[in-house]
């Protein structure tokens, strides 16, 4: 029988004791700590407390799929609404519908649902969800997400002498109120949030895997301006930065060197971009595809297949994995983009943290190339604090800037005051405007990024376990010995003169002696770990030193 976890457990006890007191509920838990399972055994024990009904909105049908497979393993049963179901039966536990279809099913019938108690919105932070609340005036209504923020602004009006605050533009103290905008927040929805385990915790758990962070900016950000709609870059600005050659190539150029043959995913700016780096990636021989709503792609479907059963495949896409995409092998996560969305920045690296049994994986690669660290702090930070950000937001409330175009002014160098820059003379003094020759900012496409942490070396503990879960020999376990410890050369950047310098003076042995000698220790007091041919510290130092010589060439 399958069982919650004990921090899931928790999680539903905590949600079934805020909604004593309230009607909203949100629950927030990351990527890959088990949102889906975490509701179904909620919805199991709601429906066998109140012997009610559930109904749970998905906004992709793959999460309609997957939340109805968690489900039956638990022994409910469901019904499916997507836009090819024509009637429902009403001989089950729990329905599972697509958002838009429920809405527009109870546009026309608001009963059309029947004997609902408890209205799941899987995640929720896309704001979908709440237009179909007002059919479930006496239902709970429970939002999940791993991100409980959106960019989304609120405008409202202050007087600058009182303070008084009011929703439409007005007069106040005999002057005009002036415009402000602030966070939307979630809390404007749901009363009241539950938050689960950190990804610090899951990490500790084993339910996640650490990331090995590289920070690698390969495009002039400075530029990049603010979607009034959406609160994150605009596509064009994004294209403007990151289509140039040298940008293209560094992508390639980092996955070469850091993460060649690993199941990677690749998020670009745009479709412009996805199809720019995709091409990047065939003419240099890799096994790679592309996915966005734009540019011939295979099936979606194909596609995910392809990636879940390919080893060494390469997806690049455009936004479109970052959510209800189930494959837990994925070794290093590429961002070719930046955003402002701190949602969006965790969904994306979470695809990479997932642990999983197909391989061994205690990390995954991050390479940042949009400076998404430095605006929202690695993937991993144990500061981060929901529950504020529920309440408060991320930002503070601010008086709107008047719009100016600055771009298209410039000031001159006389006296100094803005004029046009279509005028080739200034309207103030009549100095004439010297034009100057644009210099042009060349990218680094030669250099590789670094780790901005110490990573750490072969875990012989995680190793053993691993392979005895596989029913794998001491053997398998020197190998992912052997390649952990060849890894920490590329991800170091060791250059070929600081290797051969090593190899020459004898510290090379020295240091890999230190990382087999630990690892062939632990791993000989596991007396449940058989192997028929017996290893020497010898044999397994040049078994690395081969596979270092073919890197470096020598």
């Amino acid at each position: 029988m399958i069982k919650p976890f004990e921090h899931q457990q928790k999680s539903i006890d905590e949600i079934f004791l805020k909604f004593q007191t309230n009607q909203r509920v949100l629950y927030q838990l990351p990527t890959g700590g088990g949102k889906t399972f975490v509701f179904s055994f909620l919805t199991k024990k709601w429906v066998e407390k109140t012997n009610k009904k559930v109904l749970i909105l998905c906004h992709r049908i793959e999460l309609v799929n997957q939340t109805i497979a968690s489900l039956n393993q638990i022994g409910l049963t469901c019904e499916a609404l997507t836009s090819k179901t024509k009637k429902l039966k009403h001989n089950c536990n729990v329905y599972v519908a697509m958002v838009q279809t429920a809405d527009n099913r109870l546009n026309v019938n608001d009963n059309f649902f029947k004997d609902v108690d408890l209205v799941i919105c899987d995640e929720c932070h896309i704001l979908i969800f709440d237009k179909v609340f007002k059919y479930f005036a006496f239902s709970k209504i429970l939002g999940v997400t791993a991100t409980p923020i959106v960019l989304k602004k609120i405008t409202f009006f202050k007087c600058k002498h009182c303070k008084t605050v009011y929703e439409d533009l007005t007069h106040c103290c005999n002057d005009e109120v002036i415009e402000w905008t602030r966070p939307f927040t979630m809390s404007e929805i749901y009363q009241d949030i539950v938050i689960g385990a950190s990804i610090n915790d899951l990490i500790n758990d084993g339910k996640l895997v650490q990331e090995i962070s590289f920070i690698k900016n390969y495009a002039d950000n400075s530029k990049l301006k603010i979607d009034n709609k959406s609160g994150d870059f605009s596509e064009a600005s994004m294209n403007d930065a990151y289509n140039s050659e040298d940008a293209l190539f560094n992508v390639v150029l980092n996955y070469k060197e850091i993460c060649e043959g690993k199941k990677t995913m690749v998020f670009n700016a745009s479709s412009k971009s996805n199809l720019l780096v995709y091409e990047k990636f065939k003419e240099a021989g890799y096994n790679v595809k592309l996915s966005d709503s734009v540019n011939k792609c295979e099936n979606r479907k194909q596609v995910v297949e392809w990636f879940k059963s390919t080893p060494n495949a390469i997806l690049c896409n455009v936004g479109q994995f970052t959510t209800g995409f189930d494959v837990t092998d994925v070794e290093a996560v590429i961002l070719n983009r930046p955003t402002n969305s701190l949602s969006l920045f965790l969904q994306m690296v979470g695809r990479g943290g997932r642990s999983t049994n197909k391989i061994y994986k205690d990390s995954f690669i991050l390479i940042d190339g949009g400076n998404n660290i430095e605006r929202h702090n690695e993937w991993s930070d144990p500061t981060r604090d929901w529950k504020k950000i529920f309440f408060n937001g991320l930002q503070k409330e601010k008086e709107k800037a008047k719009k100016v175009h600055l771009d298209d002014l410039q000031p001159c160098e006389a006296c100094g005051a803005y004029f046009p820059k279509a005028i080739d003379v200034c309207p103030e003094c009549q100095t004439e405007v010297v034009k100057k020759e644009k210099q042009i900012n060349q990218t680094e496409s030669n250099l590789v990024t670094t780790p901005i942490k110490k990573i750490p070396t072969p875990n012989p503990e995680k190793i053993y376990l691993y392979t005895l879960s596989i029913n794998e020999d001491l053997n398998f376990a020197y190998r992912i010995m052997i390649n952990q410890t060849f890894d920490l050369f590329r991800y170091y950047r060791v250059s070929k003169e600081q290797y051969l310098s090593n190899l020459n003076d004898g510290r090379l042995d020295k240091k890999i002696l230190e990382i087999v000698k630990h690892c062939y220790s632990i791993f000989n007091s596991k007396h449940d770990l058989v192997s028929g041919v017996h290893r020497t510290h010898k044999y397994l130092i040049n078994k690395i030193k081969e596979k270092l010589a073919n890197y470096y060439g020598n």
